[in-house]
């Protein structure tokens, strides 16, 4: 016979029998024995416990601290043990597992009942991923000594993981919140300054990456560029500029360095700075533009240098007062006679004029006059604010500071000497009849006599052969019989004035 039923089966007896007597028991019943038929075998649950879970479609991962159980489900008999294995033995599974090897896995289990029934063997593949993910940065754009950075300067963040995949990367500035990164990273938020770049990538189950971090400097801030003037040079309506000045420029930046310093003339293309230049020297204005870029590309705007070149010397003139003579070739001129120079400058103006007599050191100029007697030679110039110094120009004057010589002559020899008294001295004085004539006359060695004047007794000074008067050589001036005095005056042409009295006794022997 067999047990066609999973589970309880029965054997029936007819009928029950008392067992003292041995005799069928009334009412009549059925003896039946119970028997169970235990014919299928168990089956084993796998459940995963500790860690995250993640599918790729194909593949179940799992991370770090990952556990199994089994469990298995029996029917008549009860379960009589469950086996496993993750490598070439079995062993015999009691509580949960836990420790398994990173990487591609592959477990084997079965159960089996009391009555020999044995589960066919299952299997699960699954990887464990107990390794976390890879960072590294790099920079897009400008990088110079190996930590400062432009504001163009751009992060981008590469990761790795070798089994489960990453799930998400973040990132940080200095102490702010944590931020999903897109590629690339920006720092045009963060200011001028020290700045710390921090980032770590979890995978798909949780592993989490050392977080790394990346000091810098942004440099924002653009090259400082100044023009200095060197040499001649002087501030009024313009800079004034002479051919010998140079203009200097000089840079400084904040943290980067500075690359290059550029230039342009007028409306000459752009050049590289190198050293100190001259302006070109063609006169009126002209425009110095120049800027400079820091080694992280920071470009300073435009500045503009204005200029006026002024190669053009100054004018000086000469100018003689009053008295002065002119005859042929030669000025003649006294030691009172002011000197005056004229000068101009249309552009960067006078700084300075000054003259020297005869070769002697040169003095500063204001209105002078000549001393000395005889040929002089004046040398004169003047130097404008930008040291154009004018050639020296030379004026020759003669300097007359003697008067006219005078001459006395009478009609008559004199008929006698008569005693006088001057100044409580007595003296001879000559005597002439009283038909006597003066005649009087001057001569000047340079310039000639100008003017000769006479006065008798004290009366106004009357001008020698005049036009309009009579003179003595022509009246009869002297008829009274008495002691007269004439005094007389002689006048070169730059009014360089003699004068000389004479007194005789007119009257008889």
């Amino acid at each position: 016979m067999y047990l066609d039923t999973e589970g309880i089966n029965y054997i029936r007896s007819k009928w029950a029998v008392d067992p003292a007597s041995g005799e069928t028991i009334t009412p009549k019943r059925e003896v039946l024995m119970e028997m169970y038929a235990d014919g299928l075998a168990p089956r084993t649950t796998l459940n995963f416990s500790g860690t995250p879970r993640y599918n790729d479609g194909s593949v179940s991962f799992f991370g770090k601290g990952l556990n199994f159980d089994l469990s298995a489900k029996y029917g008549v008999s009860g379960v009589s043990e469950t086996q496993f294995s993750l490598s070439s033995s079995y062993a015999k599974y009691s509580t949960t597992v836990s420790g398994t090897k990173e990487g591609a896995n592959t477990l084997y289990y079965y159960s089996a009942d009391k009555v020999g029934n044995a589960e066919k063997t299952r299997s699960n593949a699954f990887t464990v991923d107990l390794s976390p993910p890879s960072s590294a940065h790099s920079i897009v754009g400008i990088l110079h000594n190996s930590n400062i950075i432009s504001p163009s300067t751009k992060f981008s963040l590469s990761t790795t993981d070798n089994l489960s995949g990453i799930k998400s990367v973040v990132y940080s500035f200095d102490s702010q919140g944590n931020e999903t990164y897109v590629p690339n990273i920006s720092v045009n938020s963060l200011a001028d300054g020290d700045h710390t770049l921090h980032y770590y990538a979890t995978d798909n189950v949780k592993n989490e990456a050392t977080k790394k971090s990346f000091s810098f400097y942004l440099d924002k801030i653009v090259p400082v560029v100044s023009s200095t003037v060197v040499g001649d040079q002087h501030k009024g309506n313009y800079m004034f500029v002479s051919s010998r000045t140079k203009i200097n420029l000089a840079v400084t930046d904040n943290k980067a360095g500075v690359k290059q310093i550029y230039q342009r003339l007028d409306s000459d293309g752009q050049t590289d700075y190198s050293s100190n230049f001259s302006v070109p020297n063609k006169l009126g204005l002209h425009y110095i533009k120049y800027r400079a870029v820091d080694n992280v590309e920071n470009m300073a705007a435009n500045k503009t240098l204005t200029v006026y070149m002024d190669n053009k010397s100054p004018e000086t003139g000469i100018i003689y007062g009053s008295p002065q003579f002119f005859h042929r070739d030669t000025l003649f001129i006294t030691s009172q006679t002011p000197v005056t120079l004229r000068f101009r400058d249309v552009h960067s103006g006078i700084k300075s004029t000054s003259y020297s007599i005869d070769g002697a050191s040169k003095t500063l100029y204001a209105k002078f006059t000549v001393p000395g007697e005889g040929n002089h030679s004046i040398g004169f110039n003047s130097v404008d604010n930008v040291n154009n110094n004018e050639e020296e120009k030379s004026s020759k004057v003669f300097v007359d500071n003697t008067a006219p010589e005078i001459f006395i002559n009478f009609s008559i020899e004199p008929i006698g000497v008569k005693n006088g008294v001057k100044n409580g001295v007595k003296n001879g004085v000559n005597l002439y009849p009283n038909y006597v004539r003066m005649y009087i006359g001057a001569t000047d060695q340079h310039v000639g006599t100008e003017k000769l004047l006479y006065s008798i007794d004290g009366a106004p000074l009357t001008e020698y052969s005049s036009p309009r008067t009579l003179d003595i050589s022509e009246l009869n001036r002297f008829k009274k019989m008495k002691k007269y005095r004439v005094r007389i005056v002689a006048k070169d042409k730059l009014n360089n004035e003699s004068e000389k009295i004479v007194e005789f006794f007119v009257g008889n022997k």
